[in-house]
């Protein structure tokens, strides 16, 4: 007790000593300093005057055409900083502007902060994910993350960035979880897919620079970690259902990875790092380069990662498994990427971005508590590889339109080696292959309609052709005889089409009582799936703003996934069982019993309807701060699923629909010719024996979902003076979720128990920056759960960790020290350890691995080189 007493102070103090020095007056600064400019910028619209700055300073500047619509610029004539002449500029005006090391981002008082409505002063083909209209202001809400913002949390890859935010569930197609499964989870290929609300990472639209890319594996997730943050300009997130833009999987949301479009000279970065209780040692290393010209621009990113594996015997809360049980997946990872851009005309430009990654892990699986893999379980070797390539024309044409061409080739394969051991002999060899590809095209337009008193009435519309093919091959040799296990072959084409309107009926320079802007926006996506069916999603927008100090949106529509390909596509099988004693009830009439599972070649979409209200604040009184609060609400209906949890079950009155009792000749034919295999499992040969029933539990669209809460954020700039900067971030979001896995069963909680969403996830960060040192603190709380498994109940305790990461810049402009940044790192410096749970079996883990790192504190060490 005394000792858990110290401890307890020792935190107490060291946060206390991290706050006072952070906050101590005068213990922020300015950036580095920079390049000085002379600027004849006559006086005139603010819009162009930015853009000007932008130019001539190199430094980009983010803003919305909204928050400069009709807005004079003084004259600026002098020599000035980028910065010094953007203050200059918005002296006399209401905007606010946020002052980055490589960026500016300014907004209006009405709009959030954190570059919700980023786009490029010195273009505007960037448009904001959550719209395809180019200035227009989404409707649901947009996280956005810029490279330095990551990086400044001690985050060095897009994976692990995705775990940290609070609206997204690390449980599923992310390293790290239990081999076992825990709640349905794998982990096979170390790769890292966004789960949005925990709907499931095929549920979670993935983009990069705006385009889709190939699936990884079987679970139609997209892997987020195979672009390397280097490459990255920035992440944007919706988390609100967003077919109606994007089509199938943006059930829960949408993702965007957005490029580097180009860089000017070179920059080369290593970093080590490692696990103090063991384990996950990592090195990184990534080179930058690129080249600016008057027509375009040019970045390639080279990155090299390597980690090694976290196994039982490094971690306290695994002593009892074996020791050489695999926590986390080591790897070793190679990514290129490059994205550039050429003026062929005044109106025509060329884009083209790609990316190539190749990795590899090795997992050891342990079929008891004491052997090892090699004597009694599997040693899986994986071999990932993805590239795509993504080139575009886009027109500018009259009245302000753009016309765009793009299309996409890609292709992600898993070569799977697994050695399956049991008392020190070798039973058996699998091989195994999956092989996703894709192929489209699709041809857009945007531009002004006509002018309303708000604004500008703007339409995008597009449509395309997206192919997309999914190949397994599966094979083991066994005794000197190779046997087939699964092969096949699923091919879809989807055209579509969409269109999407804005229509700004107020805005500011209308001087309306109680409203400074009022827009509608509206869109529709259609979509035939081959071989599924066709879809057709409206999305419905309204954004209300009395004031400058305050704007209410509202968003409303319906969303859809298509069925995996591998759901789809998986073979079927049925088991010959006897009814009388495999079942609890048996059977009705005594006899043979055909039991079918696996794929489903008929499945239908998944539908969903959602809608997001959000207020977002922005009070005069206090200067900078923000606060953004939404709560959403997502009806979930015809999900994929086996309806039969427990097939002993399967005579239970609740899942009568599923059984077929005195199945006719026919309905038994029917049966027998859609299933790949029949395995006898007592009931005898089906074509001589007594079939009394067909059990159904393949997967058919039979779940409902309901999901709802609530998503804060909040920034304040705690500090700004001419020397020093403090700013703090606060995000929280509260979930509950429960499912009916087909009608006439019970509805149960998802959310709060076990293995899935916990109801709570929190982080709060604080930035201090003082001339070239720069410090961030980040603290993060992940809820605890319920472990309703096995009677009683037990709830499992929260989890809290403390993050510290610095960042120091040389301040030599010449000679080898000039362009050097160092960054340090403790990620969890108080060394959490995830909740205690029970254990149902003796090779089962103790803590929840969807849920909970195994990391335990991280040091690392990055050392930065600008040329």
């Amino acid at each position: 007790m005394v000792q858990m007493r110290s401890r307890s102070r020792f935190r107490c103090a060291l946060l206390a000593a991290v706050a006072i020095g952070t906050l101590a007056p005068g213990a922020s600064a300015l950036a580095q300093e920079q390049r000085r400019v002379e600027y004849k910028i006559e006086a005139g619209d603010l819009g162009e005057a930015l853009k000007a700055v932008s130019r001539r300073s190199g430094k980009e500047i983010i803003f919305t055409s909204e928050a400069v619509l009709g807005r004079s610029a003084p004259a600026l004539h002098g020599t000035y900083s980028a910065d010094e002449a953007v203050r200059a500029l918005l002296d006399a005006s209401d905007l606010v502007a946020q002052f980055r090391k490589d960026v500016i981002i300014i907004r209006g008082r009405s709009e959030p902060s954190g570059g919700l409505t980023d786009r490029s002063a010195d273009a505007n083909e960037i448009t904001v994910t959550g719209s395809r209209i180019r200035g227009s202001e989404p409707v649901s809400p947009v996280i956005v993350a810029t490279r330095d913002d990551i990086r400044r949390q001690g985050i060095s890859d897009l994976g692990t960035y995705a775990r940290s935010l609070v609206q997204n569930f690390s449980g599923g197609q992310n390293p790290g979880i239990a081999a076992g499964g825990q709640g349905g989870s794998e982990n096979v290929t170390s790769s890292s897919a966004l789960n949005l609300r925990g709907l499931g990472p095929d549920a979670t639209l993935t983009l990069f620079n705006g385009h889709r890319v190939a699936y990884d594996a079987i679970g139609q997730g997209v892997d987020i970690s195979a672009v390397p943050l280097a490459a990255v300009d920035r992440v944007e997130v919706v988390a609100d259902g967003s077919s109606a833009l994007y089509g199938s999987d943006a059930v829960a949301g949408v993702a965007n990875v957005i490029l580097r479009r180009d860089y000017s000279g070179a920059e080369a970065s290593a970093r080590f790092g490692a696990a103090t209780d063991g384990g996950d040692v990592e090195q990184q290393y990534n080179f930058v380069t690129g080249s600016r010209w008057a027509s375009g621009g040019l970045m390639t990113a080279f990155d090299f990662r390597h980690s090694t594996p976290i196994t039982a015997r490094q971690r306290t809360y695994t002593q009892t498994n074996d020791p050489t049980e695999t926590l986390l997946n080591g790897q070793t990872q190679y990514s290129v990427v490059m994205a550039g851009h050429q003026n062929l005309s005044d109106s025509a430009k060329f884009d083209v971005d790609g990316q190539y990654t190749h990795r590899t892990n090795s997992i050891c699986v342990n079929f008891t508590a004491t052997d090892g893999c090699l004597t009694s379980g599997s040693s899986i070797d994986v071999k990932t590889q993805s590239w795509t390539l993504a080139p575009s024309l886009t027109f500018s044409v009259e009245n302000s339109w753009e016309l765009h061409l793009g299309t996409v080739i890609g292709e992600s394969k898993v070569d799977q080696g697994v050695d399956t051991t049991f008392g020190s002999v070798l039973v058996e060899h699998q091989s195994g292959q999956y092989t996703n590809r894709v192929r489209s095209v699709e041809a857009s337009g945007e531009g002004k309609l006509f002018s309303l008193p708000g604004g500008t009435a703007r339409l995008a519309v597009g449509a395309g052709l997206r192919s997309t093919r999914f190949f397994i091959d599966v094979a083991s040799l066994a005794g000197g005889v190779t046997t087939p296990r699964s092969e096949f072959s699923v091919k879809r084409d989807t055209y579509y089409a969409y269109g999407e309107l804005s229509f700004p009926l107020v805005g500011p320079a209308n001087q309306v009582p109680l409203i400074e802007r009022l827009t509608l926006t509206g869109a529709v996506r259609y979509e035939d799936v081959s071989h599924v069916g066709d879809v057709a999603t409206p999305k419905l927008g309204l954004i209300y703003a009395p004031s400058r100090s305050i704007a209410f949106k509202f968003s409303w529509g319906k969303s859809f996934k298509a069925p995996t390909l591998y759901q789809t596509g998986q073979p079927r099988t049925g088991y010959s069982q006897v009814g009388a004693t495999f079942y609890t009830p048996p059977s009705p009439r005594p006899g043979t019993v055909l039991y079918l599972v696996g794929g489903n070649p008929d499945l239908k979409p998944e539908r969903a309807t959602s809608w997001t209200a959000t207020a977002t604040i922005t009070p005069s009184l206090i200067e900078g701060l923000t606060i953004e609060a939404s709560y959403f609400r997502i009806n979930y209906r015809d999900r994929a699923v086996a309806p039969i949890p427990n097939n002993s079950l399967a005579f239970v009155d609740i899942y009568k629909n599923y059984v077929t009792l005195d199945p006719t000749a026919l309905q038994l034919q029917t049966a027998i010719a859609g299933a790949s295999r029949i395995l006898d499992r007592g009931g005898g040969n089906l074509a001589t024996t007594n079939v009394v029933a067909i059990v159904s539990n393949y997967l058919q669209n039979a779940a409902k979902q309901t999901i709802r809460g609530v998503d804060i954020a909040a920034d304040y700039p705690l500090a700004q003076t001419s020397r020093d900067k403090v700013t703090a971030h606060a995000a929280a979001s509260y979930l509950q979720s429960n499912q009916q896995l087909s009608a006439g069963q019970p509805t149960i909680d998802l959310a709060g128990t076990i293995f899935q969403q916990p109801h709570w996830r929190a982080s709060t960060s604080l930035d201090w920056q003082r001339g070239s040192l720069a410090v961030t603190g980040v603290y993060t709380y992940i809820g605890g759960s319920l472990d309703n498994r096995l009677a009683p109940s037990v709830k499992v305790g929260s989890y809290n960790s403390f993050d510290i990461t610095a960042r120091l810049d040389t301040t030599d402009t010449r000679g080898p020290f000039a362009g050097i940044s160092f960054s340090l790192s403790a990620l969890n410096i108080f060394n959490e350890k995830p909740p205690f749970i029970r254990s149902t079996g003796v090779t089962g883990y103790h803590y929840d691995s969807n849920n909970f790192p195994s990391v335990g504190r991280f040091l690392s060490l990055t050392v930065t080189k600008t040329f």
